[in-house]
């Protein structure tokens, strides 16, 4: 439980952080033109309102900074945690029940998605709506009581509310905590509909025309280890948290580059050359170049966040919401992002030539678990 008490006071910090920022404001007025009453509190302004309009606005404000937890599934506490909470609160449930439905819906999600994830990104689709909706859906109804079959369609039911697109990346548009907030109200709607007694196909993961088939390639079977050592080991974890508010594949980057500066004071940069995992280099976002107009390109951009640690030590909310900076946007054309399928995942390699002829390397090592 040591974990799920992690992950929830991180949540929780991480939004007390984006209280003011703009998605945060953005769901609450959109939530106050529905006008729906309840008793579930709605945490930017302690407004009572219905469990889901409380899911999506809690969500949208745990997902706002950039800097939820993270796995290779995705930022899915800013899904689980507002539905568990949610539910929790409609329940009148203990903090050990809510703990226990949190570890159940990050463990579900979890375990669909790891084997699967990858192949979902590349076909544009975005891994924490995706995968978190199932995480939302199970944590409400296991806070609900629900037994084995009526959870088996909950989970059938929310693979057809899965999606999300990555598209708003190229385009630096708002979208992506909206999608955490519509996975985390779509979760806790599906419970309500397999609670009502609404079945789900039990090939909904599975099927030909299933959540796997539909979302990745055809014939692979991502499923193959969704129950292996289940109640033993704990994908759940292997998340681990966000140093930064920018993109988990940047944190390297940005931590080598904040270390090196440190190397040489007041001196110019002729380039910079970052060795990426292909799949880091190549994902969508990481190679924009500018012009910045949002934070949807900055959080994703390995050139921005290089510039900007190497100018200010470290990557900033209100630096990487900052697109006028003089001596970051004079230093991006010079970082350079090299594909290189030697590096692992989270290990970028950087190598700063400098104008007096010194070139600084720095090699992170610290993998996925830093």
């Amino acid at each position: 439980m040591e974990n799920a008490k992690a992950c929830l006071l991180y949540g929780l910090a991480v939004g007390i952080g984006t209280r003011r920022a703009r998605p945060a404001l953005l769901a609450q007025s959109a939530a106050e033109r529905k006008r729906e009453a309840g008793a579930i509190t709605r945490f930017i302004d302690g407004t009572s309102v219905s469990q889901g309009s409380a899911a999506f606005a809690n969500a949208v404000l745990l997902s706002g900074r950039v800097q939820g937890d993270s796995h290779p599934c995705g930022h899915i506490g800013g899904v689980i945690i507002p539905s568990a909470i949610a539910a929790a609160q409609d329940a009148n449930a203990s903090g050990a029940a809510l703990l226990s439905a949190m570890v159940a819906g990050y463990e579900s999600a979890l375990r669909i998605g790891r084997d699967h994830c990858a192949d979902l990104s590349l076909r544009g689709f975005r891994t924490t709506p995706a995968y978190g909706v199932f995480g939302a859906a199970v944590a409400t109804g296991r806070l609900r009581g629900f037994d084995g079959m009526t959870m088996r369609h909950a989970i059938g039911l929310a693979a057809n509310f899965a999606g999300g697109l990555r598209e708003y990346v190229d385009a630096g548009t708002e979208e992506s905590p909206f999608q955490a907030g519509f996975a985390a109200r779509n979760g806790v709607y599906v419970a309500d509909l397999a609670d009502c007694g609404l079945k789900a196909t039990p090939t909904a993961l599975t099927g030909g025309a299933g959540f796997y088939r539909a979302f990745a390639k055809k014939g692979i079977d991502y499923g193959q280890r969704l129950v292996e050592k289940l109640g033993e080991e704990f994908e759940f974890t292997t998340v681990t948290y966000k140093e930064y508010p920018a993109c988990q594949f940047l944190r390297g980057i940005i931590r080598g580059l904040g270390e090196l500066r440190k190397e040489a004071p007041n001196t110019s940069v002729k380039n910079v050359a970052i060795r990426m995992n292909p799949y880091e280099a190549d994902f969508i976002g990481v190679r924009f170049a500018g012009p910045f107009e949002s934070p949807a390109q900055t959080v994703m951009s390995a050139p921005f966040c290089a510039a900007l640690a190497w100018t200010s030590g470290t990557a900033s909310f209100d630096d990487l919401r900052t697109y006028d900076n003089a001596a970051v946007n004079t230093l991006v054309p010079k970082i350079n992002i090299i594909t290189d399928d030697k590096r692992e995942r989270y290990e970028p390699h950087i190598a700063v030539s400098l104008d007096n002829g010194r070139t600084l390397e720095w090699t992170e090592s610290a993998g996925d678990a830093n």
